[in-house]
């Protein structure tokens, strides 16, 4: 006879596994990669290696369900900020912008682990963030194709300008993580949002810039 797990028996697998993911994150984050073992996650989560091989085949499968989860909760984050930008698109622009850096900045570690410890782990993982990136760039398209047909932006190809636009926020996103100081991530968002404003050739006033900057960093996100 099968027995089915009751649903307060499932709820406690549950929580040791995230215990184990959350824990992991910050073990990651602090040893790299390659310089975390299974005994190291172990430890920090003060778990039995069986408990880990229970949920985990390896530290590659740990390693693997981490960043998926952590690609689907930017992407949920980049969908979320591109739904402020409205017919004030300079203000909706910023809003955009500004919320998407400030999630990254309460969520370094995650960042640190999905945009520079998963580069180049093996093929498959390559192809794998190969397919997350693609993800981002067809969400953002969309949104540029709405812009472009309600006449709001002038486009040539959608796609390119998605690439470009991602582009920025990835090389200014990689900046900040790889950079000691303590300036905030949020810090970048004013010369950000300029740049893309002006190449995107949407006009804009100073005051409605720093205006969307404002509301999102007065803003509790909960995270």
């Amino acid at each position: 006879m099968v027995y089915k797990s009751s649903k307060e028996t499932q709820e406690r697998k549950d929580l040791k596994k995230k215990h184990i993911i959350d824990t992991a994150i910050k073990v990651f984050s602090i040893n790299g990669y390659h310089g975390t073992t299974v005994k190291d996650v172990v430890e920090a989560a003060d778990t039995s290696v069986g408990t880990f091989y229970f949920y985990f085949k390896n530290k590659e499968d740990l390693f693997e369900t981490l960043y998926d989860d952590v690609s689907e909760e930017f992407y949920t984050a980049l969908c979320n900020s591109l739904e402020n930008i409205n017919n004030e698109i300079d203000l909706g622009f910023s809003k955009a912008i500004t919320f998407f850096l400030k999630v990254i900045e309460l969520n370094r570690p995650l960042a640190k682990i999905m945009l520079i410890e998963a580069v180049g782990l093996n093929p498959r993982f390559e192809r794998k963030r190969a397919e997350v990136t693609q993800k981002y760039v067809n969400y953002t398209a969309g949104y540029f194709e709405q812009m472009k047909q309600c006449n709001n932006v002038s486009i040539p190809d959608v796609k390119i300008c998605s690439l470009a636009f991602i582009g920025t926020l990835y090389n200014v996103i990689m900046e900040w993580l790889q950079n000691a100081s303590s300036i905030s991530l949020t810090d970048y968002a004013y010369a950000l949002i300029i740049y893309n404003l002006q190449a995107l050739k949407i006009d804009y006033t100073d005051s409605q810039v720093k205006k969307g900057i404002d509301e999102i960093l007065n803003k509790n996100l909960n995270m």
